[in-house]
């Protein structure tokens, strides 16, 4: 089987950041990077990043496995070589955004509402403009031949990617037959506005049969990963990086037969181990400053003893030729001012 430094599945801007491909590629500069992709899109912004990265980086190669669309498509446009499963599906389409126009109007409200579209419809053909060029500029055919196939927006099997050029190569299916895996219906495709699979489509061969309605690709909801509290990229990695210490990884995840990253049993332990040695050593530390801010009171209090001592002997006696202090009264004086400053050191 064949092993990957990525493995880019679930939503692009979503579950596929690029903080962590440019972490993955940083990591491997100078050195090829083999990327897996399965992913029906997501965000354009993430995506065009990604394509830089990949472009940037130099020596990237992708495979697209199972169902690829959208940003996960033209995001793989900036690698150095691009292969295709021939069990595999591709679609390139134009952009689309959510538009809400609920609401009762009149006719002012109307004028501004069809203002607001045309703007945002212009926005769309502007992004269509630079997504067809990067496919242009990948297959070496016009524009224009690019904006008519991204019209069309159909499932585009291996063999028709390499003709259209989007496509270096179709790689056998046996190959990367456990990288990811899952299942997508015409029901889900439909729910996300994507056309149905091509008609007897065989997920397991890459050819046509009558039955052929299921794909082999990555199950993009389960890949889903819950928003949490953590905006900062750089605390992304930094988690990903201990955890990946904890558990003794070098180079990343790798997902299962479902496409998804599942910890076995003794990693959870392991993580969990960890986090309890974490919890008890906070809690030990925690524990000695307070001891420390103890001792340092009981000393402050002990110096401002002898300071008041030291000041009733030089009031009785007058001044000594030891600045007023007894020779026994200045060497404790000078024994707790060194065990006070010893202890705020250790802080």
């Amino acid at each position: 089987m064949k092993k990957y430094d990525l493995y880019l599945t679930g939503t692009v801007g979503w579950s596929i950041s690029a903080g962590y491909v440019k972490y993955v590629l940083d990591n491997k500069s100078g050195k090829p990077v083999s990327v897996a992709i399965s992913s029906l899109g997501g965000n354009v912004d993430t995506g065009l990043q990604i394509y830089e990265l990949f472009k940037n980086h130099g020596d990237v190669h992708v495979d697209f496995l199972g169902m690829s669309a959208s940003a996960a498509t033209f995001m793989a446009m900036g690698a150095k070589t691009v292969s295709m499963a021939k069990n595999a599906l591709v679609l390139i389409h134009n952009s689309a955004t959510w538009v809400d126009v609920y609401g009762d109007h009149n006719k002012e409200s109307l004028d501004e509402l069809i203002d607001r579209l045309k703007f945002t419809r212009n926005q769309l053909s502007t992004i269509d403009d630079v997504l067809a060029q990067i496919y242009a500029d990948r297959n070496g055919k016009s524009v224009e031949d690019v904006k008519a196939k991204m019209k069309v927006a159909a499932w585009i099997k291996a063999e028709d990617a390499k003709d259209f050029g989007i496509v270096d190569e179709v790689i056998d299916a046996e190959t990367v037959k456990d990288g990811v895996s899952n299942l997508y219906t015409n029901s889900l495709l439909n729910n996300m506005s994507l056309p149905p699979l091509p008609e007897g489509f065989n997920a397991q061969t890459g050819e046509e049969n009558p039955a052929g309605i299921i794909q082999r690709a990555v199950d993009m909801l389960k890949g889903l990963i819950k928003p949490t509290a953590i905006n900062s990229k750089n605390k992304m990695i930094t988690i990903f990086k201990a955890v990946m210490a904890v558990l003794a990884i070098q180079d990343g995840f790798t997902p299962n037969d479902k496409g998804e990253i599942a910890l076995s049993q003794d990693q959870m332990q392991k993580i969990e181990d960890a986090l309890k040695e974490q919890e008890e050593a906070c809690k030990q530390a925690k524990n000695l400053i307070e001891s420390q801010k103890t001792k340092i009171t009981d000393l402050q209090g002990q110096i401002e003893t002898k300071d008041t001592e030291i000041q009733n002997l030089k009031d009785a006696a007058g001044e000594t030729d030891n600045g007023g202090k007894a020779p026994e009264e200045k060497n404790s004086l000078s024994a707790a001012a060194e065990l006070f400053n010893s202890i705020k050191d250790a802080m």
